[in-house]
């Protein structure tokens, strides 16, 4: 839980690229992404493997997942997202120092052409604002 409190929530070192304005979103896959405190859970409840993807959060800031395998739950730390600026979501958990930031829209990456695919997003009730 520390890691996370510590964590450099501005650093232009790890800054990456822009929200893919250009690419809609196809359709929403049946695949639940649930933010938590410290990090973002993703279940993928349907039956196709993603391989080597970016995970878009609130269309700003993005983390390379290498694979998100069918039936499979991955647990995303929110530090690791980071948009354009190096600046990440502000995390939860009883040592944060500011309101944590929503995690409400998130989307798949394929490639840089597909159409992006988005998920069901489940915020806990404990979690809502």
């Amino acid at each position: 839980m520390l890691t996370a409190c510590n964590a450099d929530l501005y650093n232009p070192t790890l800054a990456t690229r822009a929200y893919p304005e250009a690419l809609e979103q196809s359709n929403v896959l049946q695949m639940q992404a649930i933010p938590r405190e410290l990090d973002l859970q993703i279940i993928n409840a349907t039956s196709t493997d993603y391989i080597d993807i970016d995970i878009w959060v609130n269309r700003r800031y993005v983390q390379h997942v290498p694979q998100l395998l069918a039936g499979a739950k991955i647990e995303l730390p929110i530090e690791k997202f980071r948009d354009v600026w190096g600046q990440c979501p502000q995390p939860g958990g009883f040592w944060r120092t500011r309101t944590p930031t929503p995690l409400v829209f998130v989307q798949i990456q394929r490639d840089a052409t597909s159409p992006l695919l988005g998920l069901v997003t489940v915020v806990p009730e404990a979690a809502r604002y």
